[in-house]
């Protein structure tokens, strides 16, 4: 269907466009090779892709996050793993515009305009293996030292770690004056001794990210590089930020779709089946899997893109629930839209000639995304009731 946007948001869309079709032929190799795209991260700093969400006064493009999202679908439809990847790259910096705007903190101001003018890439991880609440809670420990703090901990999801400028991370400063307190950090990681990348994305899909582990040894964070110093154990105020990164994640996962639908499409619409004396597109099992598949693509669009447009006008509160709401439906239905474009072509989607056994390994990995299905219900039921999310007897507290 054709969809209605903007100028600003067909400037994106336009770039992330071109770069899909470049992307959409080495995708398959690199599922493959589990390689990650250098190739494609050339063309992303190239293009001005990776300074999109970085305002134009600090040297950005100064993309919405309507813009952003409807950028990132479009791109993830030439090649999901690098559109997720970069992702990461967008969340990390836009944790650090929503910082610069809120605080004015010119360490991050200055990281900003140092990764806008070189098109540098930052990412990292906050998630840690059996800790469900690393926002709330790391268990990566920072020990305070003269001039910073010595970190040690490991970090799981690294995505894009081989190829990045910054490592963005947390750790919790145990014995802080104030009690437990999160030290959110931006260090170069080649810089950076005794932190280092575990060769261990071997996955179902995905593949392309370099998702890898993160081991951090007596790592020196210096004073200059925390971004944010927060309370262990709260929810709300500064950490709603958080929830910005958690969110734009279903564009890409939108983006496989529309791939996989895309691709249902063109591959059936001529496709001959003895005796029959028209196509296969003329079956009601293929076509009426279409139109499902359409109707759960144009659902999840209008979720997110009415979540992304509302997050600087709406009340934080109210767009938070709005926003993982949409988020969880726009993961649901993009793996219902791929599950049923296998089924529509048949026992072709199985051989990886096709791409559609890429886009249904691919497409899974939005379901293990934190906050996953039932977390999201949780939020949103308990919220609804105004149940506290760290009462005595939750499973977070």
């Amino acid at each position: 269907m054709n969809q209605l946007h903007t100028e600003g948001e067909q400037r994106f869309i336009d770039i992330a466009a071109r770069l899909a079709g470049e992307f959409a032929s080495r995708a398959a190799r690199y599922d493959e090779e589990e390689a990650f795209p250098h190739e494609n991260y050339a063309s992303l700093r190239e293009s001005g892709y990776s300074i999109m969400s970085i305002p134009e006064e600090l040297g950005g493009l100064g993309a919405t996050m309507l813009q952003r999202i409807k950028a990132q679908e479009t791109l993830a439809q030439g090649c999901g793993a690098t559109a997720l990847a970069i992702n990461m790259h967008f969340n990390a910096v836009g944790l650090m515009v929503d910082l610069w705007r809120r605080f004015k903190n010119p360490y991050v101001e200055d990281r900003l305009r140092q990764i806008a003018k070189g098109r540098l890439i930052c990412g990292g991880s906050a998630s840690e293996p059996d800790n469900a609440v690393p926002v709330m809670r790391p268990r990566t420990t920072a020990q305070r030292v003269n001039g910073g703090w010595i970190v040690n901990g490991r970090k799981i999801f690294g995505t894009q770690s081989i190829a990045l400028d910054f490592f963005f991370s947390e750790a919790t400063w145990t014995d802080a004056p104030k009690g437990e307190t999160i030290i959110t950090f931006v260090i170069p990681p080649r810089d950076s001794p005794g932190l280092t990348f575990k060769d261990d994305w071997h996955t179902m899909g995905m593949r392309a990210t370099a998702s890898r582990s993160t081991e951090m040894k007596e790592v020196f964070v210096p004073e200059s590089a925390v971004m944010l110093e927060r309370a262990a154990f709260t929810r709300g105020g500064v950490t709603d930020l958080f929830l910005r990164a958690t969110f734009t994640i279903g564009a890409p996962y939108i983006g496989i779709a529309v791939a996989a639908r895309n691709f249902v499409v063109d591959f059936m619409r001529e496709r001959p089946r003895f005796p029959l004396k028209h196509p296969m597109s003329h079956l009601p099992g293929v076509y009426n899997k279409v139109g499902e598949m359409d109707m759960l693509i144009e659902g999840a669009r209008a979720v997110m893109w009415k979540a992304g447009a509302e997050v600087e006008v709406d009340d934080p509160s109210d767009w938070v629930r709005k926003s993982v709401a949409a988020r969880m439906i726009a993961i649901e239905n993009s793996v219902r839209v791929v599950d049923l474009a296998l089924r529509a072509v048949g026992g072709s989607s199985y051989f990886k000639r096709l791409p559609l056994e890429r886009y249904y390994r691919d497409i899974r990995a939005g379901l293990f995304h934190p906050p996953d299905s039932d977390e999201t219900l949780e939020l949103l039921g308990r919220t609804a009731f105004g149940i506290p999310l760290t009462e005595e007897d939750s499973i977070w507290a």
